[in-house]
């Protein structure tokens, strides 16, 4: 116990010993988009930004907790795109069993992350190797299943809420990022689990010999980064009210730089929920301030990029 209660205060601790300096990033951005698009601050904008960010940040919940092992998950796009196909197939079929459609979409969803996170975890293969082989074996049952044409969702209503019914004026989705938010940082910070994925991303040998699950713990953060990529996909496809094997494509780049901006270390052994959220935002920032500025998608693209090196290159130096 005094071991965990000592891994709980380092870990809480090291949120405001590292990576700091994003959200100083992230604030000097919007303030810099607000000095030339005033509208920028709107709370209508701020809000449509998380809005927009919702599905991203889903996904980087789960990827963080994946990196800090030392791993890295390329699949999730694929999953993204199979837990809404099936979501909608299980709609059509069942006349809008809503608990069905869900169960059935996360279900797929955790499947693939128990495959890939066995074969990393008990095979010992590089999860860079395992996750891209997921990614095309996972498109391609995608397609198999569904074809690259889009399937309409016409309901129930209370399945096309998820993505954008408001409560209190707020999207239901963000209540979602928010929530899985809560849940992230509790189990980080608050569980054995949390304290295992550290010491194994920071030395798994030394965690094996002190004793931590290094196998089950692994496999499990490939689950859960899995579930997240579910989740996000039954969220878009109540957004959009469609779903299609070709969703998803490129968005695990979005995801692992929000991850990375956010000062979870590629390496393992280092990381903070709290902070891949401002490494969220600053890419939604990025996305809506460019977008305001009616700068061509080709000139985002690039502006995007140089904007991310620039953040990561202000917030290591104090690391």
């Amino acid at each position: 116990m005094a071991q965990l209660a000592q891994g709980r205060w380092i870990g809480l601790s090291s949120v405001f010993r590292s990576g700091w300096m994003l959200p100083v990033v992230l604030i000097a951005i919007c303030a810099i988009f607000t000095v030339i698009k005033p509208v920028f601050l709107s709370s209508e904008n701020l809000l449509s930004i998380v809005h927009q960010v919702a599905i991203i940040g889903i996904m980087a919940v789960g990827m963080t907790f994946v990196i800090m092992t030392g791993g890295i998950d390329l699949s999730i796009g694929p999953v993204l795109a199979i837990a809404g196909v099936f979501a909608a197939d299980i709609l059509a079929l069942t006349a809008g069993n809503l608990a069905l459609a869900i169960g059935g979409a996360l279900g797929v969803a955790a499947s693939v992350g128990l495959a890939n996170g066995l074969i990393v975890a008990y095979l010992g293969l590089p999860p860079i190797v395992v996750t891209l082989a997921a990614l095309s074996i996972v498109r391609g049952v995608a397609l198999l299943i569904a074809g690259p044409e889009l399937h309409l969702i016409r309901g129930p209503a209370m399945f096309l809420f998820i993505g954008e019914g408001p409560i209190l004026g707020v999207p239901f989705s963000v209540y979602l990022f928010a929530a899985t938010v809560v849940l992230a940082v509790i189990v980080q910070y608050r569980t054995a689990f949390g304290l295992s994925v550290l010491a194994i991303g920071d030395n798994e040998r030394a965690a094996f010999l002190s004793g931590h699950h290094v196998q089950r713990v692994k496999s499990l953060t490939y689950v859960i980064c899995a579930i997240g990529a579910g989740l996000a996909g039954i969220v878009q496809a109540s957004q959009v009210h469609t779903a299609s094997a070709t969703y998803g494509m490129g968005i695990e780049l979005d995801v692992i730089a929000a991850v990375v901006l956010g000062g979870t270390s590629l390496s393992g052994g280092a990381g903070s929920i709290l902070l891949t959220v401002s490494g969220v935002l600053l890419i939604g920032v990025m996305n809506n301030g460019l977008g305001l500025l009616n700068i061509p998608i080709e000139m985002q693209l690039i502006a995007k990029g140089l904007i991310i090196i620039a953040a990561l290159t202000v917030s290591s130096r104090e690391n």
